[in-house]
C-alpha cells in the first residue's frame, strides 16, 4: 500500500509565523546597542513565542485534520496516519525555524565576540538550539494528546484531572488539545536554557567544562527518547481521540443558525460582493477590532511628523496579518461558493466560487492604505 498523501498545509503554518518574526525583528532593532544579556534575554522569550504562534497550524495534521476522521475507518495503520501527518509537519516547521532566525540576523549588527563570533551569530545559534528540541518535541505533543485524548471511567482520577482542567469549556476528552502544544514548546525551553547558558559562557570567552557540556546535551537526549517513544502513543491513542475531538469540535462550533448580518451590508448593491463580505465577516474573530487597528495604523502614520521607525514598521506589518489571515479561511470556502452559484445566472468565475475583483479590492483596501502611507512617509 502506498503511503498516505500529507494534508495541505494551511496558509497559517507559514503566514503567522511570518508576521511573528516581523514583531520580533522589529523588538529587537530597539535593543540592538544594548548589552549582549539583554538581546539574550529576548532571544530567550521571543524565540518561543514565534514557534507558538504558527505551532497549531503546524499540527493540525495529527489529530485535526478532516482527512484523519476520513480515512480512520478504513484498514489502514495508525503507523501510516502518524508518517502522513509527521510529513505534514517537517516543511511548516523548518519554515518558521527559519524566519526566525532570519528576523535575527536582520535586526542584529554583528559585533565581534570574544571568540571571534559574531553577536548576531551567537543568537542564532541559541535559537537554533531550542528550534531543533521544539522540532523533536512537537510531535511528542500530538501524540500525549492522542493517548490522553480518550474518555476514561468517571470515577478514575484521568477523568476527574481531564473535567478539572477543562472548567466545562469544553468536552473533557478535548481538554488535553489545550495544554500540550504549549507544554510542548515550554519544554523545549527548559531542555534548551542548559546548552544554551554553555553556548553564552563560550561566546563569552570562558571554558566550558566536561560537566557542562555534558549538562547542556543531556536535555537533548532527552528530547530525542521522547521522540522516539511518540509514535507508539499515538498508535495505541488516535483511533480514540480522533472521533473525539471530532466531537468536540462540532460542539464548540456553536448553534447551526448563524448570527445576523451586519447592518451595512445591506448597502452593498452587488448580491455577490455582499455574500462574499458576509461571509469574510462571520468567519473571522473581532472583525471590527481587526479593521480598526489596520485604519487607525494609517491614520497615525499618515499623520505624524517623523517618518516610520523599524518597530513601528513591525506593529504595522502584524495588523495587516491580523487582517489578512482570515482571508486564507475564505479562500478555501471557495467549493461552497461554487456549490451555491453553479446554477445561477453569474459569470464563469463566480461560479466556480471565485470571490471575484470588487471583493479582492474590498479586502486588499484596508492594508494598502497602510502600506502606502507608511511608503509615502517614508520617501518624504
Amino acid at each position: 500500500m502506498r503511503r498516505l498523501p500529507p494534508d495541505r498545509p494551511l496558509s497559517a503554518t507559514w503566514l503567522i509565523p511570518a508576521f511573528a518574526a516581523a514583531i520580533w525583528s522589529g523588538l529587537m532593532t530597539l535593543v540592538a546597542d544594548e548589552p549582549a544579556a539583554t538581546q539574550r534575554s529576548l532571544v530567550f522569550l521571543g524565540g518561543p513565542l514565534v514557534l507558538l504562534s504558527g505551532l497549531h497550524a503546524r499540527l493540525f495534521a495529527f489529530l485535526h485534520a478532516p482527512a484523519r476522521m476520513r480515512w480512520l475507518p478504513l484498514p489502514i495503520g495508525a503507523a501510516r496516519h502518524w508518517q502522513a501527518a509527521v510529513r505534514s509537519h517537517h516543511p511548516p516547521f523548518l519554515v518558521a525555524a527559519t524566519l526566525g532566525a532570519a528576523a535575527l540576523m536582520l535586526a542584529i549588527p554583528g559585533r565581534p565576540s570574544a571568540r571571534g563570533i559574531s553577536s548576531d551569530t551567537a543568537l542564532v545559534l541559541e535559537f537554533c538550539w531550542f528550534a531543533a528540541l521544539a522540532g523533536l518535541l512537537e510531535p511528542v505533543a500530538s501524540a500525549s494528546a492522542a493517548i490522553f485524548g480518550r474518555r476514561f471511567p468517571e470515577t478514575s482520577r484521568a477523568h476527574e484531572l481531564q473535567r478539572s482542567l477543562g472548567g466545562g469549556w469544553t468536552t473533557p476528552e478535548a481538554v488535553v488539545h489545550l495544554y500540550a502544544p504549549a507544554f510542548a514548546v515550554g519544554l523545549a525551553v527548559l531542555l534548551a536554557m542548559p546548552g544554551q547558558l554553555s553556548l553564552e559562557r563560550w561566546v563569552d570567552g570562558h571554558a566550558v567544562s566536561s560537566t557542562q557540556l555534558g549538562l547542556g546535551l543531556t536535555p537533548a537526549l532527552i528530547a530525542i527518547a521522547l521522540r522516539l517513544a511518540a509514535p507508539a502513543l499515538y498508535r495505541r491513542g488516535v483511533w480514540e481521540a480522533v472521533p473525539r475531538l471530532a466531537e468536540a469540535t462540532r460542539t464548540l462550533a456553536g448553534p447551526p443558525q448563524p448570527e445576523p448580518s451586519p447592518a451595512w451590508a445591506r448597502a452593498i448593491s452587488d448580491p455577490w460582493l455582499r455574500l462574499v463580505v458576509i461571509q469574510f465577516w462571520r468567519i473571522t474573530a473581532l472583525p471590527y477590532l481587526r479593521l480598526g487597528l489596520v485604519v487607525g495604523l494609517a491614520v497615525h502614520t499618515a499623520t505624524r511628523a517623523d517618518p516610520p521607525s523599524g518597530y513601528s514598521v513591525a506593529v504595522a506589518v502584524a495588523a495587516i496579518g491580523a487582517w489578512v489571515v482570515p482571508a486564507g479561511t475564505l479562500i478555501r470556502e471557495r467549493a461552497a461558493r461554487a456549490r451555491l452559484a453553479g446554477a445561477l445566472p453569474l459569470s464563469r468565475l463566480k461560479r466556480r466560487g471565485y470571490a471575484g475583483i470588487a471583493a479582492g479590492v474590498a479586502l486588499a483596501a484596508p492594508p494598502v492604505a497602510l502600506l502606502g502611507s507608511i511608503a509615502l512617509r517614508a520617501l518624504g
